[in-house]
């Protein structure tokens, strides 16, 4: 492992990414990648009481999901790299609290899933490792009452507001195997570039990390 400038990071036996998993919600699942999820969901409350519930459901099947896909044993991954867009991560948290396997919680925003690929990679290519998993999820619902308001209030939202994901994304990274690989990565530095406009996400997460 090399440090190449201020930033960047090179592997020398680069990780690899064993296998995949995806499950997304109903507006996902009307757009053009839809054919490359794994599972599309009708139901943004997926037989649950809470949009919170809800994303922790679909971050658990994921996660599921991806361990049943590569045929590695659960008790063959060392660690879980996790992270969501809610307050203590509870949607990870909660949702990957029966999986047992050692649990990092990460919280990047929109960057947590390439945060946790970046951090697993480390421990792999240090020997720490052998195998890991790394998640995300967000849910349109659950990100509206975190960030803005609750649904129910009906408040009109403005035209520069952006839609949150309603899905999960899941990833085994592996010390071995025939790729794709993680090559290198590169972690962003904080700038604040004074956005006030939180319903502007788009804006505010651009200037944020870079």
């Amino acid at each position: 492992m090399n440090k190449l400038g201020k930033q960047t990071i090179k592997f020398d036996a680069p990780p690899t990414i064993s296998q995949t998993a995806s499950i997304v919600g109903p507006k996902e699942a009307q757009g053009p990648m839809a054919k490359y999820f794994d599972q599309c969901l009708d139901d943004e409350f997926w037989g649950e009481k809470t949009w919170e519930k809800a994303e922790s459901k679909i971050i658990k099947e994921t996660t599921n999901m991806v361990i049943a896909k590569s045929g590695i044993a659960s008790n063959e991954i060392d660690f879980c790299f996790a992270g969501d867009l809610l307050n203590q991560c509870i949607s990870s948290s909660f949702g990957l609290r029966e999986i047992n396997i050692p649990f990092f919680g990460v919280f990047g925003a929109c960057s947590t899933f390439v945060e946790s690929m970046s951090l697993g990679s480390v421990f792999i290519e240090s020997g720490a490792a052998k195998n890991v998993i790394c998640a995300t999820s967000s849910h349109f619902c659950s990100a509206e009452k975190q960030f803005r308001f609750p649904l129910e209030l009906g408040n009109q939202r403005p035209p520069t507001s952006q839609w949150t994901v309603t899905g999960s994304g899941a990833v085994i990274l592996s010390a071995s195997g025939q790729g794709p690989y993680i090559t290198h990565i590169t972690p962003g530095k904080i700038v604040d570039m004074g956005i006030k406009d939180a319903n502007n996400m788009r804006c505010c997460y651009g200037a944020c990390s870079f």
